[in-house]
């Protein structure tokens, strides 16, 4: 006999506990969280063992007495509906995180949740992809050129999963000191770039190599990602002054922002290049460009000579420094990946991708 058979069996209607108090009980919507209806078929299933009627279980939990009656009777479970996501600690989950507090969203339109990422560039739109396909077992998830933006999305649809990553840093914390390279990568990525400056110190020619982490305006984000660095990494970064955003239009009017935008830079030139064997970021443009900077830097010093070796093969164009398109930026640069380092072997992490930088970063 099915075991909630008994809930019609009038012979057992006089055996069952009086009729339950539901005067404080408060009514839930199909709409409600999916952890409050997980709650309240728990208690369902509690209620239905002791020989409570349908209508008696719908009153003391609230859930609508044809929800009651499909999760008794039918076997339907409220989660059938929702993909659960059970984190586990990996590299791409922290990428992931580093991702979504650098330029991802998360939108809610009644009870589904899309995790989005909005960028101008189709790789980073296909790797976030591709890592959030991985972390939640499916297919790529497909990305889609937006014309009037002009920018490529992807979004990801699982309610948990969202949930999952609007916890905060304090509760993420945890899995992100156990991959702290993934995370730190997923947010240079976001945010971050190759600086590379030409300029004069003491009336001669000077190259600086740096790396750019994260430009923002919560000092909070930064300064975690700051430890983060010098905890678990060993690199040092410093919190530098940028100025205001450039002011936005929106609906035909220009918004000045008050809030102040730091950069965390890793200016020591043994931190940069220790960054990019062991971090690195994981778009070709971005890793490519600090390993033509770095490969000069080691070759000519950061003379003149370097300075010479940089403009003859880049060009600084709106704000940025571009590959010459007569240049094969291969060409005459060891790769980074044969630059030994002093660091630990389960320390070093393999550029997946080889991987923009300028004076300033271009936000994506």
């Amino acid at each position: 006999m099915n075991t909630f058979s008994s809930l019609y069996d009038p012979q057992k209607k006089g055996e069952r506990e009086p009729k339950l108090q539901t005067d404080q009980v408060q009514k839930l919507t199909p709409t409600h969280s999916l952890g409050r209806r997980i709650r309240a078929y728990d208690r369902a299933v509690h209620f239905a063992q002791k020989g409570h009627s349908i209508t008696e279980i719908s009153s003391e939990t609230g859930m609508p007495d044809a929800t009651i009656r499909e999760w008794l009777l039918n076997g339907r479970r409220p989660w059938t509906r929702y993909e659960l996501f059970k984190p586990t600690a990996s590299d791409q989950l922290s990428y992931a995180i580093g991702v979504y507090i650098g330029d991802g969203s998360i939108s809610r339109w009644r009870n589904r949740s899309f995790l989005r990422l909005s960028v101008k560039d189709r790789e980073f739109a296909d790797k976030f992809s591709c890592t959030c396909a991985q972390i939640l077992g499916k297919e790529p998830y497909s990305v889609r050129y937006v014309e009037d933006r002009d920018r490529y999305e992807t979004n990801v649809a699982n309610v948990s999963f969202c949930k999952f990553l609007t916890r905060g840093l304090i509760e993420l914390d945890r899995y992100v000191r156990e991959h702290p390279s993934g995370f730190v990568r997923g947010l240079a990525d976001s945010d971050g770039c190759p600086a590379v400056t030409t300029t004069k110190k003491r009336a001669e020619p000077w190259f600086f190599v740096q790396v750019v982490v994260a430009t923002s305006t919560s000092i909070r984000l930064l300064s975690y990602t700051q430890t983060i660095l010098g905890k678990y990494l060993g690199l040092k970064a410093t919190l530098v002054y940028k100025g205001k955003p450039r002011p936005s239009v929106y609906k035909n009017r220009l918004f000045h922002s008050r809030k102040k935008v730091f950069d965390l830079r890793i200016s020591r030139f043994s931190d940069a290049k220790k960054f990019s064997q062991v971090v690195g970021f994981e778009l070709a443009r971005k890793q490519k460009k600090l390993d033509a900077a770095i490969a000069v830097h080691e070759r000519f010093g950061s003379g003149q000579g370097a300075v010479e070796e940089w403009t003859r093969r880049w060009e600084h164009r709106k704000g940025e420094w571009t590959l010459k398109k007569s240049v094969d930026w291969a060409i005459g640069f060891r790769k980074v990946s044969e630059i030994q380092l002093d660091v630990p072997d389960q320390d070093r992490l393999p550029n997946i991708i080889p991987g923009e930088g300028a004076d300033c970063c271009n936000q994506e």
